[in-house]
């Protein structure tokens, strides 16, 4: 028997669901950036084309009910990884042989060669948004004031505070029981419960049944599903209900005491049944008898529910992978060949202690020999604002298209990725002035370019011009959003000619030449990339799916994997002010997170910052001030300066093409911008359209599909309007008015 010590990890390492209501109808979360997600039968097995490849959905919503968004279903496997070396790893089936650690009440552990006979998946949801505190924009960022306000404040008894957690207990499945439901028991779908441990009670904890408009009375489920010798664990978010214990009334666009909706998340872990024959013997006479042994899968995941991805091809101007991949890369010393300590190998990169992390980040450093890949690390960050011309009208100041990426285009992709050669550069200059008006991490308050552009009196805007994490209050504001500190260093050194185009490099008959995603991802790290490549990675004010917490190092175990905290059952964390009081459980980073620790900084409901997050009217009058009152004191301004900036047109789209080639119309027609449209959305969300895509690379379009107009009533068409007048914005206010 060969004795190389088997790694066993699930991918991805975090996987995304995706609300919806339709009774039964889902598919699986894409796994590639800009992808749609992809088909499945009724259990989630993938659908594939005759080459093997996955088979996109042509649909959102149910055939016969636009009212009726499909749920989008996380996807995940096992691999096994044989040595330190392997970095690749391999999915297992059934039937497989692999190294296992055997061991019982009675003996030691010992290795031996045992063949996969079934998997026993466990997840744990739960929405803990309720019980959390208050988001006031970067508060709480290095930790919660003790007077920081609390959601729900006159709820201070530590256990009625945890009533305020959605926590439906954890599930285990597997082939046998292949079925489970997180709803409350006594309910139709927990009836319907085939789950492995069903029958064992739970302290459940949900929201009062007649909150309104809906009641919540599950988080979502799960299925286990046997493809080509593979066991897949699927899980399946809530229903998008969201309802209030008060007459319903949205005041905030993200804390509403009352409140409760079916966003979660949470842990998955695994236990992996084999059979191994066991020798003994008696005398010189050998025995052989054939045995069952469980080992708990040594790196586990966590799942995330977010809510529906309206226009799935379309790439936020950050992506939540290359959020992570910045912060893995300058703390955790994840890709020395682009950030570490010279000679930038992975020998040389090593920190294991907390102790050597904290020398290993003082002397590391970007690598100024690193040449970045042209379409693979420079090229999304420069041709995706082109795409949001589909969700949000321009305003070009004078007819321009600054975005333009075609032939003549001031991002035509055929001039900015040739490198210089035989000591030639002629887009040196292009590419230097591309850099200039890219927005670094120390100008989040800055509007225009710092010095004298072309001695004109008009100095270009930096870029990207997009909301920031807090353009709401004066406490440590952060008007607009910045590339991350690594895309920075990319375009830092692509400017300066240090860059390869793949294509000289492959050649152009390549498939991933231009698009080194073309094909689905074979390896663990490509699937925990990928699927988080179709997730929101700022703004955070306070966020899409997820919120600034992902930016904190400590909340990881290694790159991309949550860190588990060990919690009672029954007895998940509540905020430390009302912890104190008794000694219940608070939280603790360094311990690790529990379930609903990562969406809990979430607004609720989701649906009223999800639609007041179109533009917010920005006061660039100063740097270091959101909010101005010259009124007050009589205080002379020379001009007090606002534009309206955009949040996220990728993600909530604002205006849109009703039809291909068809005409611009509000997205969200039908529904106010004021708190009666945010309350109206707790409803609207399912009969919002979908925005699909129209072709392949620069020339593709996106238009609208499957709105419902039946409730909504036939969408409005926008007039001329420019940036910087009034269109259809919902501003978010102070949370601290």
């Amino acid at each position: 028997m060969d004795n190389t010590y088997t790694t066993f990890k699930i991918h991805p390492s975090i996987g995304i669901a995706r609300l919806g209501n339709t009774d039964d109808d889902f598919y699986l979360t894409p796994e590639q950036p800009g992808t749609r997600p992809i088909a499945c039968d009724e259990m989630g097995r993938e659908q594939k084309d005759s080459k093997g490849n996955p088979i996109r959905v042509s649909s959102f919503k149910d055939d016969n009910d636009l009212s009726k968004i499909k749920k989008q279903a996380a996807r995940f496997r096992i691999f096994a990884y044989t040595s330190e070396d392997d970095v690749e790893g391999k999915e297992i089936k059934v039937g497989g042989t692999y190294n296992f650690i055997y061991q019982t009440a009675v003996t030691a552990p010992r290795m031996v060669e045992g063949k996969v006979t079934d998997i026993d998946w466990t997840v744990h949801l739960a929405n803990k948004k309720a019980s959390w505190y208050e988001f006031q924009e970067t508060d709480g960022q290095e930790g919660y004031a003790p007077n920081h306000p609390l959601r729900n404040p006159e709820v201070t008894q530590p256990d009625l505070r945890r009533q305020l957690i959605i926590d439906p207990g954890p599930l285990t499945v597997n082939l046998k029981n292949n079925k489970g439901a997180f709803a409350k028991f006594g309910s139709l779908s927990k009836k319907m419960d085939a789950s492995k441990y069903k029958k064992v009670s739970y302290p459940q904890t949900f929201p009062p049944s007649d909150i309104q408009p809906n009641s919540i009375e599950t988080l979502g489920n799960l299925l286990v599903n046997e493809q080509e010798k593979n066991i897949r664990l699927i899980v399946l978010g809530g229903n998008g209900n969201s309802g209030s214990t008060n007459t319903p009334v949205i005041e905030s666009f993200v804390n509403n005491d009352g409140w409760f909706d079916d966003i979660s998340d949470g842990p998955v872990t695994a236990k992996i049944e084999y059979t191994f024959t066991d020798i003994t013997y008696d005398g010189d006479k050998e025995i052989k008898t054939k045995t069952s042994g469980t080992m708990d899968v040594q790196v586990p995941a966590w799942v995330v529910v977010g809510y529906p991805r309206y226009v799935p091809e379309m790439e936020d101007m950050i992506t939540m992978d290359e959020k992570m991949y910045d912060l893995f890369v300058r703390k955790m010393a994840y890709d020395p060949q682009v950030f570490g300590v010279p000679p930038f190998t992975q020998e040389n990169n090593s920190p294991k202690t907390p102790e050597e992390f904290d020398i290993w980040r003082n002397e590391a450093h970007y690598n100024p020999n690193y040449y970045p890949k042209f379409y693979k690390e420079l090229w999304p960050q420069l041709r995706r604002p082109d795409d949001f011309k589909y969700t949000f009208v321009f305003d070009f100041f004078g007819g321009g298209d600054p975005h333009n990426r075609g032939t003549g285009g001031n991002l035509n992709y055929e001039t900015l990725s040739i490198p210089p050669k035989n000591g030639e550069d002629p887009y040196y200059r292009l590419r230097q002035f591309v850099l200039g008006i890219m927005r670094r991490t120390d100008q989040l308050n800055d509007y225009e370019v710092e010095g004298n552009y072309n001695a004109t009196s008009n100095k270009p805007r930096l870029m990207p011009m997009l909301s920031g994490n807090n353009p709401l209050s004066n406490t440590a504001p952060e008007k607009f959003l910045s590339m991350t500190e690594t895309q920075l260093f990319f375009l830092k050194q692509w400017a300066n000619g240090k860059f390869v185009n793949e294509c000289d490099e492959w050649g152009e008959s390549n498939k991933k030449c231009t698009n080194p995603w073309a094909n689905p991802p074979v390896t663990g790290v490509g699937i925990n990339r990928g699927v988080l490549s179709n997730v929101l990675g700022g703004a955070f004010c306070p966020g899409g799916e997820l919120s600034w917490i992902v930016d904190n190092p400590a909340i990881y175990s290694e790159p991309y994997r949550i860190k588990h905290a060990t919690y009672i059952v029954g007895g998940l964390s509540i905020p430390q002010p009302i912890a104190s009081t008794d000694g219940s459980a608070a939280p603790n980073l360094a311990e690790g997170l529990e379930p609903g620790d990562l969406t809990k900084y979430i607004g609720i409901p989701w649906q009223a910052d999800f639609h007041e997050c179109t533009f917010q009217n920005i006061n660039v009058t100063y740097e270091k001030w959101n909010n101005i009152y010259p009124e007050s004191t009589g205080d002379p301004v020379e001009q007090q300066i606002a534009y309206n900036i955009p949040w996220w047109p990728a993600h909530r789209p604002i205006v849109v093409p009703e039809s291909l080639n068809g005409s611009q119309v509000y997205w969200a027609s039908g529904i106010p911008n004021n708190k009666a449209g945010d309350l109206q959305m707790v409803q609207a969300w399912k009969d919002l359209g979908f925005l699909i895509a129209d072709g392949t690379g620069i020339t593709r379009q996106f238009y609208q599909v499957e709105r419902n107009n039946e409730a909504l009533g036939d969408p409005v068409k926008p007039g001329d309007r420019v940036l910087g007048q009034s269109f259809g914005e919902s501003n978010k206010e102070n949370n601290k008015n």
